[in-house]
């Protein structure tokens, strides 16, 4: 006959292999932050001459896309060329444009991709002679 104590240990010796087994999940669970896109606002100016044509090349992030002319020469009834594309290494594919933009006008999209955009700034009549015609405007990007 087995002795009260060697009953108890051949009891316990399974359970607390049994129980070894077992331990409390105390890990916490992160659910990952969504990043909140940030609105860029970029300044780009220059000066047009006589059928002359400027580019400016920015990267925007999916969103929408504004792009305001904010400043021409010194008349403000005075208009100019202004557009809003896609750049590649070698070209601008113009996506919107205003061929009579004056102070305010706006260019509006969305970028469905993170993508480098072109803005394209010309003369489209308005500038004569060996006049220049300065210009600034904005562009407000994700």
């Amino acid at each position: 006959m087995r002795s009260p104590l060697l009953r108890a240990l051949l009891l316990l010796v399974p359970l607390a292999i049994a129980a070894s087994g077992c331990s409390s999940n105390n890990e916490t669970v992160t659910t990952p932050t969504p990043t909140v896109p940030v609105l860029v606002t970029q300044t780009f100016a220059g000066d047009i001459i006589a059928g002359g044509v400027n580019y400016h090349v920015l990267t925007a992030q999916k969103g929408d896309v504004t792009t305001t002319m904010t400043g021409i020469g010194l008349d403000p009834t005075v208009t100019i060329g202004m557009s809003i594309g896609v750049y590649s290494l070698v070209s601008c594919t113009i996506v919107l444009d205003n061929p009579s933009a004056t102070i305010g006008t706006q260019l509006k999209g969305t970028a469905t991709a993170a993508n480098s955009l072109c803005v394209k700034v010309y003369d489209a009549g308005t500038v004569t002679g060996t006049n220049t015609l300065s210009y600034e405007l904005t562009v407000a990007h994700y």
